[in-house]
């Protein structure tokens, strides 16, 4: 007790402001805060009265710059906004007829009235009570304008109606005239129709003429009016001498009367429109007349004012800034004591809650800050503590959705791969049955296609598990020979299909075998020559393979892919790599893809331990490097160029020796697939099997179990793994729960992480994916079978 008294005061001695430091933390913040800057609050008060002198001079020259030239200025920017508004409020009514244009004319009015007024009140030099006037004169001529034109266009839209009525008038007269009219002969018939309808026609070309004047302007409109009321009165006349009847004849003239009386109309609306014409013409000119006043005059006077209230402002604002430097100097020292108490009292507990925080952000969830006060810290620690724990859950359920996700792709790659099963399998048995070139180029399209969308989707699915880091690479021995020799076998297809050379070459000596991924090294070698073949009209392409060293103890394996293509600039380079991103819009257009294989290049690549480089010279071609860390199993095992190519010849020399597999089994195959029952029995029949369906589960199981009952056993049962009533998975655990011992082979769509090791978890015994490999999955069921015989120790 004592020792602990004597480290107290020890450490009262060393920090003499702990006591006070103590105290501070015991008070709410806001009380700390509250004599801190209540010192700072002191000091600004002194400083305010010294100041208050300096500041009312400034404010006496800033006054006279805000209170007089500001408004003047803002009085002439409004005239000159409200007089704009004015012509097009006129302009507007001119072209549309609106009563709403005449409303917003008036508003501008007002305000151009009050902006004036305004003006009027703040002049105080002559100049400007001389423009003043200047600018009251022209703009009543202004206003006056305004007026003439609204009434024009109301006086040419009375005559324009007018003469509207008296052509539907004469319309009517010479309908009713060609119904009244007694005929005497069928020729007197024919002239009559024709002349009425050809005077109904030209009455109505004038009539739409004038119409098209008023809106267009345009003079060559008179001389079709002019033509139009001849060619009327022309059928007039013709319509008259077809005539004998008196009445009928006064009849005819008078529609020719009223259609005199129709010309002297439009005659009017045209006289109406060309005074408007002339009366807008002025308009602008008396427009332009005030914007000159306003702008070139007013303005320059403003000008001139302010510059020397500004210049006065600046003489005050100088004498003020020495004294409030002294007072900036003064007010320095009592903020470096308010900052002294609010470090001492807030700063530090804050630090406290800091490092707390850094702890939990290191991964250390289960630490919690301890409240240690009552006041806003400590309600502030009380919340970041249930903030974490919110955190926590949320983490909880990231990790529940990114299953979430896990589960829809691979369901989303059974869906798919389970129907790509049956178009790819009937495909190649029609391609077999079919000797017709056509058809078979046909077939090879659908094949084509549907291999490219399974292309698709393993991408999808690979870019997924690479930002999932889920990404499986094993490190196993590989022949690097073969491995070049299946790519080149598998790519050189595609370029002879294209008239491409594909040339590869080992540059000096590379290992024979490596320690590395084969799967994930021939997926980017196959993506990159892919692309080099898909954009490369003529020509060839290369790989070319090599040894390299970054360092003694770091050999690395380079793959340049060289292509005669079509280039790239810099600016698609800078967007390769980027998931689903092309070198630019057309090209998806044009080439197709998702822009995910070079993505996933770079970051197989990265996963390898390498890197991938690019050079490309646009219109001549692209250059891929891609390097890879690589483990030779023996130093002593190497070869070059020429043993690669007398190995391709052997292999070559070895093709087309292989025969059709004998199948002469007894096959249960549990699938739920219409589709691919019909595939896979038809593939197992032909190649000898003798093939029992199951539906789903339950029924392979009692199959299963029924045909052991009877002595003759399937010698393999084909599972597929999601079947209805009962799955693969359940069945296969049923079966082996039962004694079953004979090899299950599952069937699966599903090509994710992980669903190999369930299917065997299960008890299958092998695994095989859709859509189905007919060499592997023969391949795959000879192996189960021959195992299982080689186990239990008999023969066939």
């Amino acid at each position: 007790m004592k020792q602990n008294q004597l480290n107290n005061q020890s450490i009262q001695k060393q920090r003499p402001f702990h006591h006070l430091t103590t105290k501070l933390r015991k008070w709410p913040i806001s009380n700390r805060l509250k004599i801190a800057f209540g010192l700072l609050v002191l000091v600004q008060v002194v400083s305010g009265l010294v100041t208050f002198y300096q500041i009312s001079n400034i404010n006496q020259d800033i006054s006279r710059l805000v209170n007089v030239e500001e408004p003047l200025e803002e009085s002439i920017l409004e005239m000159e906004i409200k007089a704009g508004e004015i012509a097009r409020a006129v302009l507007d009514y001119v072209r549309d007829r609106n009563p709403k244009d005449l409303s917003k004319l008036n508003i501008s009015r007002n305000g151009f009235t009050k902006s004036h007024i305004q003006y009027q009140n703040l002049a105080s030099t002559k100049q400007e009570k001389i423009l003043s006037q200047k600018i009251g004169t022209r703009y009543s001529n202004y206003n006056q304008m305004a007026t003439s034109i609204t009434s024009l266009v109301d006086q040419r839209d009375a005559a324009l109606a007018q003469f509207m009525k008296q052509v539907k008038h004469i319309n009517k007269l010479i309908e009713s005239e060609r119904l009244e009219t007694n005929v005497d002969t069928p020729d007197g018939e024919i002239v009559r129709a024709d002349a009425s309808h050809n005077m109904e026609k030209y009455l109505n070309i004038a009539f739409g003429s004038v119409e098209e004047y008023i809106v267009q302007r345009n003079h060559s409109l008179l001389s079709r009016i002019f033509d139009a009321e001849q060619k009327f009165k022309f059928f007039e006349r013709k319509y008259l001498n077809s005539m004998s009847d008196h009445i009928e004849k006064q009849r005819i003239k008078d529609i020719g009367n009223e259609f005199e009386k129709a010309s002297v109309q439009g005659n009017q609306v045209m006289k109406i429109t060309i005074e408007l014409d002339q009366l807008l013409a002025s308009f602008e000119q008396n427009l332009d007349s005030i914007d000159e006043l306003l702008h070139n005059q007013a303005h320059p006077l403003i000008y001139a004012k302010t510059v020397q209230a500004t210049h006065d402002a600046d003489s005050s604002i100088r004498s003020a800034k020495i004294v409030i430097s002294l007072l900036a100097i003064i007010g320095t020292v009592f903020g470096l004591f308010s900052a002294w108490i609010i470090s001492r009292g807030i700063v530090s507990p804050i630090l406290e809650l800091s490092e707390s925080a850094e702890l939990i952000a290191a991964g250390k969830v289960e630490h919690r800050i301890e409240v240690d006060s009552q006041d806003e810290i400590g309600r502030l620690s009380k919340t970041f503590n249930h903030m974490v724990d919110d955190l926590v859950i949320a983490h909880q359920e990231a990790e529940q959705a990114s299953h979430i996700k896990s589960a829809f792709l691979a369901n989303m790659s059974h869906e798919i791969r389970t129907p790509m099963t049956a178009i790819l399998g009937f495909a190649e048995i029609m391609r077999q049955r079919n000797e017709d070139p056509e058809t078979i180029r046909h077939i090879d399209t659908i094949k084509k296609n549907g291999e490219y969308l399974l292309e698709l989707i393993n991408d999808i699915l690979d870019v997924s598990k690479i930002e999932a880091d889920k990404l499986e690479v094993e490190e196993i021995e590989c022949s690097l020979i073969e491995l070049i020799e299946d790519v080149k076998t598998l790519m050189e297809i595609r370029a002879i299909d294209k008239g491409l050379k594909l040339l590869v070459r080992i540059d000096g000596k590379v290992p024979r075998f490596i320690l590395s991924d084969p799967i994930r090294l021939r997926q980017i070698l196959i993506n990159l020559l892919s692309n080099a073949i898909k954009f490369t009209k003529q020509g060839s392409v290369q790989l070319v393979i090599r040894t390299i060293e970054e360092d003694s103890k770091s050999p690395c394996l380079q793959f340049d892919v060289i292509d005669t293509g079509i280039g790239m600039t810099e600016e698609q380079i800078s967007r390769l790599f980027q998931p689903f991103a092309q070198a630019d819009s057309s090209t998806t257009r044009k080439y197709g893809g998702t822009g995910l294989g070079l993505t996933i290049c770079k970051r197989l690549s990265n996963i390898l331990g390498g890197e991938i480089y690019i050079n490309s010279e646009y219109g001549i071609g692209t250059t891929f490097t891609v390097t890879i860390k690589m483990r030779p199993i023996s130093d002593k095992e190497s070869f070059d160029d020429q043993i690669f190519k007398n190995e391709v010849k052997k292999a070559l020399s070895k093709t087309g020796t292989t025969s059709d597999f004998e199948m002469n089994y007894n096959i249960l195959l549990a699938e739920d697939g219409l589709d691919n029952q019909k595939l896979i029995s038809f593939l197992l029949k032909k190649s000898g099997a003798k093939v029992t369906l199951a539906e789903n589960g339950q029924i392979a199981v009692n199959l299963a179990l029924e045909a052991i009952e009877k002595g003759n056993p399937f010698d393999v049962i084909l599972m597929d793994m999601q079947m209805p009533e009962l799955d693969g998975y359940a069945a296969t655990k049923v079966l082996r729960s039962k004694g079953f011992e004979y090899p299950i082979i599952a069937l699966t769509a599903h090509s994710t992480n992980g669903a190999k090791e369930e299917c065997i978890a299960a008890g299958c015994n092998h695994y095989a994916t859709k859509p189905i490999n007919r060499t592997q999955f023969f391949t795959t069921i000879q192996k189960s079978i021959t195992e299982y015989r080689e186990h239990m120790g008999t023969t066939h």
